[in-house]
């Protein structure tokens, strides 16, 4: 079963916030992709809501094409940091451009620099196993990199990742996901 959240604080005082998810669910694993748009408040959100369009137009692009699509996208604004990963089973294929940060467990996951839209080099698709039961969690920069995961499940995690690492000063994000194992 697999066991998914996302979690979005916007900037205190603004209307919306530039920071956003996206899981679409398959039978056999799912595409997730957090988004960090340039900025704060609704031009930010904009940029946001402009990737979600198109990686809701394209749920079966790999992590790297999707991310040299959405460069395509996104040229002409301020652009965003994206990751972007697709579970299959308990394989996870990843990437990502700018600082939404990523991790298996603890572990950190390896996110190139630059700007989806302004300045991307090619993103490198790693892959790696998701064993049954490990957290996948990605978070934009307005999260600090955690040092324990809270029990529970998805929804629960992202919101707690939030309101303990979340800064007060920016857009805050938390995408939480994992395959809970089998009942025999």
């Amino acid at each position: 079963m697999l066991d998914w959240a996302v979690h979005v604080r916007s900037y205190p005082g603004a209307p919306r916030g530039g920071d956003a998810g996206v899981v679409i669910p398959s039978p056999n694993g799912a595409l997730a992709v957090l988004i960090d748009g340039a900025g704060h408040g609704l031009s930010a959100y904009n940029i946001a809501q402009k990737a979600r369009a198109a990686i809701y137009e394209n749920p079966d692009k790999e992590p790297d094409a999707l991310l040299t699509l959405l460069n395509d996208v996104l040229k002409g604004t301020p652009g965003a940091a994206i990751s972007a990963a697709r579970v299959r089973n308990n394989e996870l294929s990843f990437c990502g451009i700018g600082n939404v940060k990523a991790s298996v467990g603890l572990r950190s996951l390896e996110v190139k620099e630059g700007i989806v839209g302004v300045r991307m080099r090619p993103p490198r698709l790693s892959k790696l196993e998701l064993p049954f039961n490990a957290w996948f969690l990605m978070h934009t920069d307005g999260v600090s990199v955690p040092t324990s995961i809270p029990a529970g499940a998805a929804a629960t995690v992202a919101r707690s990742l939030i309101e303990s690492h979340g800064s007060e000063h920016d857009d805050a994000a938390v995408l939480a996901l994992r395959w809970r194992s089998p009942t025999p």
